[in-house]
Parts: C-alpha cells; sequence; structure tokens
C-alpha cells in the first residue's frame, strides 16, 4: 500500500512538474520570393525588394548576409560561398535588424552592374537567426533568396533533351514521363539558366514549362506529370530550343480506366448475344 502511494505521488510530481515547464522558443523566419531573376543593362544599378518574415510569436534578432552560389552535381545541389564581387555588386539596406512577433521586413537591395561580371550572377540573400544571450542551445535558423542576374552582355544559353522514357502502357491518373536537360555550355563557364521546355502530345496536350535551374555542363533530369482522361498512342513530343525528343506510348488513364472495361465488357456481350439469337432462330428455322 505505501509503495502505491509513493509511485502515485511521484506522478504526480512530475505532472505538476511538466505542467509549469517552461516552453522552450523555437526561432523560425520566412522568405519571399525563393527566386528572383532579372536583367540589368550595361552599367545598370537596379533596386529590389524581398520579404523576411517572423512568423513566430517572439522576437527575433536576424542577420543579413550575401554570399555566391553554383550548382555542384547533377541533382542541383548549391555550394554557397564568399565572393566579393558579390558583396559589392549586390547591396542590402540592412546587415542586422531584430523582427517584433509576425512582422514583416520589406528589405530592399540594389544591384550594380558595375560591380558584377558580365553574364550570369548568382547570389543569395540570407537572413539568419542569431540566438540571444538565453539562447542556449538554440539552432540558428537560415532561409534565402536565390538571385539569378543577367548582367550586361547575355551570357550563351543552349540546352538539349535527352533519355525521354515513361511507362509503355500509362495507366493512372494521367501522363507520367522523364527526360534530362543538359545545359551544352563548357563546364568550367559562369553559365546557367532555366529552359523553356514544349511539351505536346497531340490532342491532349500542348504546353510549355519551365525547366529547373542548370548550371553549365550539368544536366537536371525532370519528372513530368500531367492529371487527365488519355485515351490512345500518343506521340510525346518534349522540345527546348532545336532539340527534340519523341516517344510513343498507349495510354488509358482518368476515367478511362473505369469507362474502357465496360465498354469492352458490353461490346463482348453484344456480339454473344446477337451470335446466340441468330444461333437461336437457325434452329426455329
Amino acid at each position: 500500500m505505501i509503495r502505491r502511494w509513493i509511485v502515485g505521488v511521484s506522478l504526480l510530481t512530475a505532472c505538476m512538474f511538466i505542467g509549469y515547464a517552461t516552453p522552450v522558443f523555437a526561432a523560425s523566419l520566412k522568405i519571399s520570393p525563393l527566386r528572383y531573376d532579372t536583367m540589368l543593362a550595361s552599367g545598370e544599378k537596379q533596386k529590389g525588394f524581398v520579404d523576411v518574415s517572423n512568423p513566430s510569436s517572439e522576437s527575433v534578432h536576424v542577420k543579413l548576409s550575401v554570399q555566391a552560389f553554383r550548382q555542384t552535381n547533377d541533382s542541383g545541389s548549391l555550394e554557397f560561398y564568399d565572393n566579393p564581387r558579390m558583396n559589392s555588386g549586390v547591396l542590402l539596406d540592412y546587415a542586422e535588424t531584430t523582427l517584433g512577433p509576425r512582422e514583416t521586413l520589406h528589405l530592399a537591395f540594389v544591384l550594380d552592374g558595375t560591380k558584377l561580371v558580365s553574364g550570369d550572377n548568382f547570389a543569395v540573400i540570407f537572413a539568419t537567426t542569431i540566438p540571444g544571450e538565453n539562447g542556449a542551445g538554440q539552432q540558428a535558423v537560415r532561409v534565402g533568396t536565390l538571385l539569378i542576374i543577367n548582367n550586361s552582355t547575355p551570357s550563351a544559353h543552349d540546352a538539349t533533351i535527352e533519355d525521354l522514357s515513361g511507362q509503355l502502357l500509362q495507366l493512372g491518373d494521367g501522363l507520367h514521363i522523364t527526360f534530362g536537360v543538359h545545359n551544352t555550355a563548357d563546364a568550367n563557364a559562369t553559365s546557367g539558366f532555366s529552359p523553356m521546355i514544349a511539351i505536346t502530345a497531340w490532342p491532349y496536350i500542348q504546353e510549355t514549362v519551365t525547366g529547373p535551374l542548370v548550371f553549365a555542363g550539368r544536366t537536371r533530369t525532370v519528372d513530368y506529370s500531367l492529371k487527365g482522361n488519355y485515351l490512345g498512342i500518343l506521340a510525346i513530343h518534349v522540345k527546348t530550343g532545336s532539340s527534340e525528343q519523341v516517344i510513343y506510348r498507349l495510354a488509358v488513364t482518368g476515367f478511362w480506366r473505369i469507362l474502357l472495361p465496360m465498354i469492352l465488357v458490353a461490346i463482348v456481350l453484344t456480339v454473344w448475344l446477337a451470335y446466340y439469337v441468330r444461333a437461336r432462330y437457325a434452329q426455329q428455322g
């Protein structure tokens, strides 16, 4: 009895400690847009904005910085690094700020074409939380906006479509294919862009989509899906620039997955019934 009483008191004490425990504040940040594309004329200075938001109920101290970035593999992984040109060519209004609860900073920046290299420039604006004096063990949160800047003389942007593929029999809720987009520029060049890709599958699909950001010499894989009710043999064309690939696939998707078997069963039953009736008439005659 005493043992049960001790266990009960211990559990009650633990619950009281849990109930009165001080909640741990987890810093959080949001930034918008996640990507910013622009073009600069020769020697132009251009102003832009990003929104840095604090969605939490506590104030946060934020450090603002600029770095360059590049792709490190065909999966699109990015490496961020310090670059003096980016620090002088992308000027922020603030280096640090404090955001109150649910406050948003409309952060202005200036792109200086005289400080950036001619052609493609790749920078990122980072907003990083700085833990306070009582923030021991608190991890910093970092968010960023990618800046894709074409300065003065446009870089040559050419890409090819590679390895277009997909299931021979397209079932499910729509069309599903994969293909590669290869940036034909020399791998050592500072070049990257998101090519426009035209996808057609007459008479159902005819659309142009923006491909992934692909750096010089890199190949990015695209998984393309489009829901729809498709029936028949489709000639699927994928094209960017002068590069195009085509495959042929049999599609039975959407409501055709149910309707087509019902139509086939109805046809079989109709043929069988016609044959049966004809045979009965022949026997009676």
